[in-house]
C-alpha cells in the first residue's frame, strides 16, 4: 500500500507542478497583456489631451481674430458716429434733421446686422474648427470599441 500511496503522491505532485506551471504561464501572459493595455491607455489618453490642447489653441486664435475684427469695427463705427454728429449739427431745418436722422438710423441698423452676421459666421466656423480635433478623437475611440467588440 505504501508503494501505491507513494505513486499517487508522485502523480499528484506531478499534476500540481504542471498546474502551477500552467498558472504561472497564464499569469505571465496576463501581466504582459496588462502592461500592453496600460501602455496603450497612456498613449490613448495622451492623444486625447493633445486633441484638447489643439482645440484650445484653435479657440484662442479664433477669439483673437474675432476680437481684432470687432475692434476694427468699433473704430470704424466711432469714426462714422463722428461724421454723423457733424452732419446732424450742420442741418438747417428740423425736417432735414429728422430725414438725416432716419437715414443714419437705417445705416446704423444695416451695419449692425451685417456685423452681427459676420460675427455669427465667424463663431460657427470657429466652433467647427475647434471641434475637429475632438471629433477625430471620438472617431478613434469609436474605432477602438469596434475592434474590442
Amino acid at each position: 500500500m505504501t508503494d501505491s500511496v507513494k505513486a499517487t503522491a508522485e502523480k499528484t505532485a506531478e499534476k500540481a507542478t504542471e498546474f502551477f506551471a500552467d498558472v504561472r504561464e497564464k499569469a505571465s501572459e496576463a501581466a504582459e497583456k496588462g502592461k500592453k493595455f496600460a501602455a496603450e491607455a497612456v498613449e490613448f489618453n495622451k492623444a486625447n489631451v493633445e486633441a484638447v490642447v489643439e482645440a484650445s489653441k484653435i479657440v484662442a486664435k479664433g477669439a483673437q481674430e474675432i476680437g481684432k475684427t470687432n475692434m476694427e469695427f468699433a473704430k470704424k463705427n466711432f469714426e462714422e458716429v463722428q461724421v454723423a454728429v457733424k452732419e446732424l449739427t450742420s442741418v438747417k431745418s428740423p425736417t432735414d434733421f429728422v430725414k438725416l436722422q432716419g437715414e443714419l438710423v437705417r445705416k446704423g441698423f444695416d451695419t449692425a446686422v451685417a456685423q452681427g452676421s459676420k460675427n455669427t459666421e465667424a463663431m460657427v466656423k470657429l466652433a467647427s474648427e475647434m471641434f475637429q480635433p475632438i471629433s477625430n478623437r471620438i472617431a478613434a475611440t469609436t474605432e477602438l470599441f469596434k475592434k474590442a467588440a
